[in-house]
């Protein structure tokens, strides 16, 4: 058995002292012990650690459920340009902290793959913050009625990805568009983001109290954004239509 293996796994688990004074120990063993078990279960706690860690990431980041690129069927709607699809589950976009736009109808499976995309993020030690904007709202004036704000804020900065749902789906009281601004605009710096809409975007201003405050936030959506428009047949009704289709038994 390698010993620099055990002592990597023990730097890995935070046991510097173990890991420096090993050859020392083992010099002072009158045989040349057996550490094959030590190196298995060493990768045991490693490996739990690593999937505690996934879980806590996962709940965390709020996804309405788990999805994947490998469960989306893709011939369904073959406008759905899936090279660009699979190019940012490479996520460069988010170390670079860029913008993308899914934009289209409801049900073409825009959420189902910015949850995927999201989840492929989470995979590799990323945190994700996932919320419907109306999610978001809510809970914008919950933390400012506790106070705790900027404490909300801090930990949606904190995180590498943000994923936020159905944009413009309702319109925003205009102490929420404000604080939703500000949040907008402090993302550059943080987080990359993947928002979804259902409408058009000449309708989102609609949706903002002040024209100003509209124009300021749309401004700091398309800063360096990348938009992919979806189209096709709802994906979320496909089974029901099968389902209404199938001739009676």
């Amino acid at each position: 058995m390698n010993t620099q293996t055990i002592k990597s796994q023990l730097r890995i688990l935070r046991l510097s002292t173990a890991a420096s004074e090993m050859d020392e120990v083992l010099s002072k063993s009158s045989s040349a012990p057996d550490l094959n078990w030590v190196c298995n279960l060493l990768q045991r706690e490693i490996d739990q650690g690593r999937e505690n860690s996934l879980q806590a990431r996962i709940r965390a980041s709020r996804f309405p459920e788990i999805t994947s690129l490998e469960t989306f069927d893709f011939k369904f709607n073959p406008k759905i340009n899936e090279t660009k699809i699979r190019e940012l589950a490479q996520l460069t976009f988010v170390d670079r902290k860029q913008i993308v736009l899914f934009l289209g109808p409801p049900g073409v499976g825009k959420t189902h793959l910015a949850i995927a995309i999201g989840y492929q993020c989470i995979q590799l030690g990323k945190k994700v913050y996932c919320s419907t904007v109306k999610k978001l709202a809510q809970d914008i004036l919950m933390h400012k009625n506790r106070n705790t704000l900027d404490l909300f804020f801090r930990r949606i900065l904190s995180c590498h990805l943000w994923i936020i749902d159905d944009w413009a789906v309702l319109a925003m009281q205009k102490t929420v568009a404000e604080e939703i601004f500000d949040l907008m605009d402090r993302r550059k710096n943080h987080s990359a983001m993947i928002l979804t809409s259902n409408r058009d975007i000449s309708e989102w201003e609609q949706v903002f109290p002040d024209v100003i405050l509209a124009q300021a936030t749309v401004d700091r959506i398309f800063d360096r954004a990348d938009t992919l428009i979806f189209e096709g047949e709802s994906y979320r009704l496909k089974n029901r239509i099968q389902l209404f289709q199938e001739p009676p038994k």
